[in-house]
């Protein structure tokens, strides 16, 4: 039986969709079709020294990858997903409205300006 180490990970809002190997991408269908007729593994390398295999399960929704190298119920594939980039957003500032400014001054709550 062929074994194969996945890397990464290809998500979208609806679960993983592909697996990065050392040789190449394979859609998560064709993965779940080479588990179920055992003529093909796949595996991920938690540490250095220990090889976690890659099930296929099946659920009400259908059958997807699960990998678990902690012990915990969570399914570990997903922290092999490729992070999307962040960016900073700067936000404008809203300047507070006259009627705000005459109730903290009636009402004594005025908050510090910076």
């Amino acid at each position: 039986m062929t074994e194969h180490l996945i890397e990464y990970v290809a998500r979208d809002r609806t679960g993983i969709t592909a697996v990065v190997t050392t040789t190449s991408v394979i859609d998560v269908d064709t993965v779940i079709q080479h588990i179920s007729s055992g003529h093909t593994g796949y595996y991920v390398a938690a540490d250095s020294w220990k090889r976690t295999p890659v099930r296929s399960m099946s659920f009400i929704g259908g059958t997807y990858l699960f990998a678990n190298w902690d012990g915990s119920k969570r399914n570990m594939l997903h922290d092999l997903a490729f992070r999307s980039p962040t960016r900073a957003v700067q936000t404008a500032e809203v300047p507070e409205s006259r009627f705000a400014r005459f109730l903290s001054a009636v009402f004594g709550r005025r908050l510090p300006q910076p």
